[in-house]
């Protein structure tokens, strides 16, 4: 396989993302405490994001929106100004969060970059976004960073006409079935999934199949560069 171009997920792929909303979370529900249990909070709160998809997208901001209206919700509208601007608060501690690395991401982008084509896809808030890429400090190793509101096949279809490549000779990394490996494999790409420590259960295929061609699975992220020499000597 000749790899022309290798995207890498960036939230749970190349840093750490999820123990962020599951802390956020678990504020909300002692903040909501007073009207409902863990369970329904829970609940109310996931009802509340997945129907919201269409209207806010993916990311921090759009996480807060959705808490904002599931607060008023739970409460019967009796939730008072100090407390959404508690929930607001939370948001804004997210966004400021540091931004930590997950295992192996600079050792093997080290390796990878001086042979190969790189570039982060990943979906949510613009600003939010672009910002972590900056403070991350790996920015330097990726030519092309797209963020888009989702992705399908149809994304990654456009944004590989974009940049002229093939699909047979593009590899996506990422820590997601639904957004990082199942629409790649769809369009005749390689995928290779290294899952994260926790994952948002809407990102979950259940039943997907893992023998299908193109398919490949890695611990972590230090496992990488040997994968993709043994997939660019395969043919």
């Amino acid at each position: 396989m000749k790899i022309e171009l290798i995207g890498f997920d960036a939230d749970d792929t190349l840093w750490h993302t999820e123990i962020h909303y599951t802390q956020a979370q678990d504020d909300f529900k002692r903040l909501l405490s007073p009207w409902g249990t863990t369970e329904s909070i829970d609940q109310a709160v996931n009802a509340c994001v997945i129907e919201n998809l269409e209207r806010y997208g993916y990311g921090i901001k759009a996480l807060i929106l959705s808490l904002v209206e599931a607060a008023i919700q739970i409460s019967d509208s009796e939730i008072d100004a100090d407390r959404i601007a508690q929930v607001l608060a939370i948001g804004k501690h997210m966004l400021a969060a540091e931004v930590i690395l997950r295992p192996h991401v600079v050792e093997a982008l080290q390796d990878l970059t001086p042979a190969y084509r790189t570039m982060i896809i990943t979906k949510g808030d613009l600003l939010d976004q672009s910002t972590k890429v900056k403070r991350s400090g790996i920015a330097h190793f990726f030519s092309m960073v797209e963020i888009v509101n989702d992705k399908t096949p149809e994304t990654y279809a456009a944004i590989l006409d974009k940049y002229h490549i093939a699909p047979e000779n593009f590899l996506m990394v990422g820590n997601t079935i639904r957004s990082d490996i199942h629409p790649v494999l769809a369009l005749g790409g390689t995928a290779v999934h290294i899952p994260a420590a926790s994952t948002w259960e809407h990102e979950m295929i259940p039943g997907f199949d893992t023998a299908q061609d193109g398919f490949f699975h890695l611990e972590h992220m230090g496992q990488l560069p040997d994968l993709i020499r043994r997939i660019s000597n395969a043919h």
